[in-house]
């Protein structure tokens, strides 16, 4: 029979609320066993304060004597090491596993009440500018040699307004109509964060707080509507995905979303599969024959972008102009086609040849191109270019440089270009630019008419006209055809 059911069948001196007979000798021989208070009044199967209750009554007192050697136990040095480490009040109850009471009492025992982590030296003005500068609470502490608790404690008795506070102050102040006036003013979310200087996890809790119907919400609400069956008969009638997004009021990006949750298998989605069934062996095989871009398309029943797609993923030995380089030209040919020149699209077509690999191919014979002729003209006429800015200042028109140098008028804009030269045309922009609207306001209110302000600034009427619509200045002739 175990003992301590042995010590409850003896014989009792007092009877609790709930019908449990203790007696002195009960509690005594429990206590000898090395129990703890709270563990009696378990095994007595009463509640702890009944139980404090009863001791009263039975004249005994608790017991405590444990609890006073465990503090006992403590040694002053052990004690001070762990305040010099900067340990909090409840990490080093913890450690000692005694209470906050027995803390304070071990710091009057050992002489160590003034012994706060030098908090003596920490003033209201230091902190708040530690606070005020934004510096992390451990950087503070590590400053000051305080911990976190201690950091909290004068906090709290300066009365010191921290970043946190501030935040606070800043998010009651906010109002709905603030935010609502934000967002239909455009601004998106971490803008008016910034205005109103909270972080936009704030904002996103005072929106759904506030119950704001925002653009996303709303987007939100109009993705839930739209069901499987409505989509796919969309998508089969043949309307675009914009007219598709306009129907049911959503963005394409909530389209591409849907299709992908419902699984509806698009054009594209159709297209993205047949490119992904062509394998690495068929690609090459296909490029190996010699087909230009257009008939390797059509063979693989896939787009040009496609194509090119696949042969950067699949790794596929092939050059841009891979076909077109092996094509010979013979140095007649290329002749013929400089002399017969019409057009870049016309050598494209009838060679299947991309120009530039024509001019190199030309380059290759040493036949002089059109593209070659003007580039060598354009180098030559580089050592002139102070003469032709000479004759540009005394007024020569583009034509007049063209028939001078014997140049063409593209030739002549490549040449205004390349040599920053200032023609005519570019004074007259640059004159035109630095027009203000005050300027034009000022002649305007002075009377002056229209061919007299024209003559004034030496511009032309349509320029002025184009001015006056761009600064939104009004005349008394449009005030009247208005």
């Amino acid at each position: 029979m175990d003992i301590r059911i042995m010590y409850l069948n003896t014989s009792p001196s007092f009877t609790g609320k709930n019908g449990v007979q203790i007696t002195k000798d009960q509690v005594l021989k429990l206590r000898a066993l090395g129990l703890e208070e709270r563990s009696i009044a378990k095994e007595l199967g009463i509640p702890v304060t009944s139980y404090y209750k009863q001791l009263k009554e039975l004249g005994l007192s608790l017991k405590r004597s444990n609890y006073s050697d465990k503090l006992d136990n403590i040694s002053k040095d052990e004690f001070q090491t762990l305040l010099k480490q900067k340990y909090s009040v409840l990490d080093i109850c913890k450690y000692f596993n005694i209470t906050r009471t027995a803390y304070y009492n071990l710091l009057k025992k050992f002489d160590l009440k003034n012994y706060m982590h030098g908090t003596k030296s920490v003033t209201k003005e230091i902190l708040q500018e530690l606070t005020d500068h934004c510096i992390p609470i451990e950087k503070i502490c590590e400053r000051l040699n305080i911990s976190k608790s201690v950091y909290l404690s004068l906090v709290h008795k300066f009365d010191i307004i921290t970043g946190y506070k501030k935040s606070k102050e800043r998010v009651a102040k906010v109002t709905r109509e603030d935010i609502l006036n934000l967002i239909e003013g455009g601004k998106t979310y971490p803008k008016i964060a910034e205005i109103l200087g909270i972080s936009i996890a704030t904002l996103k809790n005072l929106i759904t707080k506030m119950k704001i119907t925002t653009h996303k919400l709303q987007s939100k609400e109009a993705n839930g509507k739209v069901t499987k069956e409505r989509l796919e008969k969309l998508i089969n009638s043949g309307k675009s995905i914009d007219e598709i997004c306009k129907e049911l009021n959503i963005t394409v990006r909530s389209y591409s979303n849907l299709v992908n949750r419902f699984g509806i298998m698009t054009k594209i989605r159709q297209g993205k599969l047949n490119n992904s069934s062509i394998t690495k062996e068929e690609m090459q095989n296909v490029v190996d024959e010699g087909l230009s871009v257009k008939e390797m398309c059509k063979k693989l029943k896939i787009s040009r972008p496609i194509f090119y797609h696949l042969l950067r993923v699949l790794d596929i030995n092939y050059n841009f102009q891979h076909h077109r380089n092996l094509k010979e030209l013979p140095k007649d040919k290329i002749e013929q086609i400089v002399s017969e020149w019409e057009s870049k699209e016309k050598v494209e077509e009838n060679l299947d040849m991309a120009v530039r690999t024509f001019y190199k191919k030309a380059k290759e014979a040493k036949v002089p191109t059109i593209m070659s002729k003007s580039i060598n003209k354009l180098n030559d006429l580089g050592a002139q270019k102070d003469e032709i800015q000479m004759y540009l200042d005394e007024g020569a028109t583009p034509q007049d440089i063209c028939e001078m140098y014997d140049i063409s008028p593209e030739l002549y804009h490549s040449l205004v270009r390349k040599y920053s030269l200032s023609s005519s045309a570019k004074k007259q922009c640059e004159k035109v630019n630095s027009i203000t609207k005050d300027q034009l306001e000022q002649l305007i209110k002075t009377g002056k008419s229209q061919k007299q302000i024209c003559k004034e600034l030496g511009i032309s009427s349509s320029t002025l006209h184009k001015k006056l619509e761009n600064f939104g200045i009004k005349t008394q002739k449009t005030n009247k055809n208005t």
